[in-house]
């Protein structure tokens, strides 16, 4: 399939499932990752769709009714578009939901290793946007360093948190700072506690995969820097061997997880890292 035959379907999928993530369309069209997030960029500018970190969602047309939601049984509730931005946004497939969940309990669980008055570092991660959620209304005293635009100001509203964003060369598809101005930018910066996500995970060769090179040394900075580094990966980043290898499952002080494969979870464990289950 040529790619203007893919974006075509791309623009019917969303439009039917109102969102996809990269990973289900890259699985879909038996392309890499990097193949759709330039798709969906290309039909982002043509304003086809709009991009989110992770994936993508229907561009709503003038003169259509409010998309509304019933995930989980609710009554069915109109979709700000302030909201739009969200992760949690509500317009979503089944597949997406689960997903979304699934983060949501990863995040709930990395949030109890961290404690009153800790430095930690927040990596661009969606996984990472619903932790500075919990962290906004929490009553931990804490200093957070992340890469990644959107979590500063979800955190702007807790006096009890410094938020600190890195500078360095913004990548608009993941809203976030990556390359060689970050990494020097985080040379001095020691985290007692860091939360990095990934792109996929192979239990198989227990390596850890990156959006790209640049995204993936960022990562691989943080880990040198922090005395502990909690891996989050969602169960839908096991099996996933797409990007830039940019650490070992052992590298990590932790895997944080709501797989529930035992098989997986051996694996896990068998590198000598602890999988803490949510």
């Amino acid at each position: 399939m040529f790619p203007k035959q893919r974006r075509e379907k791309i623009v019917q999928i969303l439009d039917e499932q109102g969102h996809a993530t990269v990973e289900e369309l890259a699985a879909r069209f038996s392309v890499s990752v990097d193949s759709i997030r330039k798709d969906l960029g290309v039909l982002a500018k043509d304003g086809l769709c709009r991009r989110e970190y992770g994936g993508a969602h229907r561009m709503e047309r003038e003169g259509e009714p409010q998309r509304t939601s019933t995930a989980r049984g609710d009554a069915a509730t109109p979709v700000s578009p302030a909201l739009s931005d969200s992760p949690a946004i509500a317009d979503v497939n089944d597949d997406t939901i689960l997903g979304d969940e699934g983060r949501r309990a990863v995040a709930a669980r990395a949030y109890m290793e961290i404690n009153d008055g800790d430095a930690i570092f927040l990596d661009i991660s969606r996984t990472n946007i619903y932790l500075a959620d919990i962290i906004a209304k929490g009553d931990k005293r804490l200093i957070v360093t992340t890469n990644m635009m959107d979590i500063p100001r979800r955190l702007s509203g807790n006096p009890k948190v410094t938020a600190l964003l890195t500078g360095g060369v913004l990548n608009p598809q993941l809203t976030g700072f990556i390359g060689s101005a970050s990494i020097s930018l985080l040379e001095p910066l020691l985290f007692a506690k860091a939360f990095i996500g990934c792109n996929g995970c192979s239990v198989d060769d227990h390596s850890v995969m990156a959006d790209s090179m640049d995204d993936g040394l960022v990562k691989e900075k943080v880990l040198h820097n922090a005395s502990y580094c909690f891996l989050l990966a969602d169960h839908a980043k096991f099996g996933i061997k797409n990007g830039y290898r940019f650490a070992s499952i052992n590298d990590f002080s932790a895997v944080i997880t709501d797989e529930k494969d035992l098989g997986v979870l051996g694996k896990i464990t068998s590198t000598g890292t602890p999988a803490l289950c949510c």
